[in-house]
């Protein structure tokens, strides 16, 4: 017998833990799926008309460092639009700048619609927050 196999494991038993493995994730799924089942099912259920969530709707109203935020917000929105302005810009250049280079004219033609949908992404923003926030709530 050489060194190396009387160091690894045999395949019967590596095949053997894993069944182990298999067996004892079934059991624990065997037995806490019936608790849990249970517990849903005699949990108390009262009926309220209303939940207390129901009114609930984001505010800045009283919150400490509310105008901090807003500006530093802004502050990124509008780092970013000049980000996407200047990827438009060097779009643009490249792309009109290498006539001969038809691989360089489409890498430009490429970065000035990455800025534009960029710009468009960051305009929306605020809206795609919005919708999606007012979908869950009516969910």
């Amino acid at each position: 017998m050489s060194h190396s196999t009387a160091l690894s494991p045999s395949p019967m038993t590596v095949d053997r833990r894993r069944g182990r493995r298999r067996r004892r994730l079934a059991f624990g799924v065997w037995t806490t799926l019936p608790v849990l089942t249970g517990a849903v099912l005699v949990a108390p259920s009262g009926t309220a008309d209303a939940s207390p969530l129901d009114d609930v709707s984001p505010s800045s109203d009283g919150l400490p460092g509310a105008v901090l935020f807003t500006q530093i917000l802004s502050w990124g929105f509008w780092l970013a639009l000049g980000v996407c302005g200047l990827v438009i810009l060097y779009g643009a250049a490249t792309w009109r700048g290498m006539n001969g280079n038809s691989g360089r004219g489409v890498e430009g033609k490429m970065y000035v619609a990455a800025g534009a949908i960029g710009a468009m992404v960051i305009g929306l923003a605020p809206t795609i927050v919005s919708v999606l926030f007012d979908a869950g709530q009516a969910g």
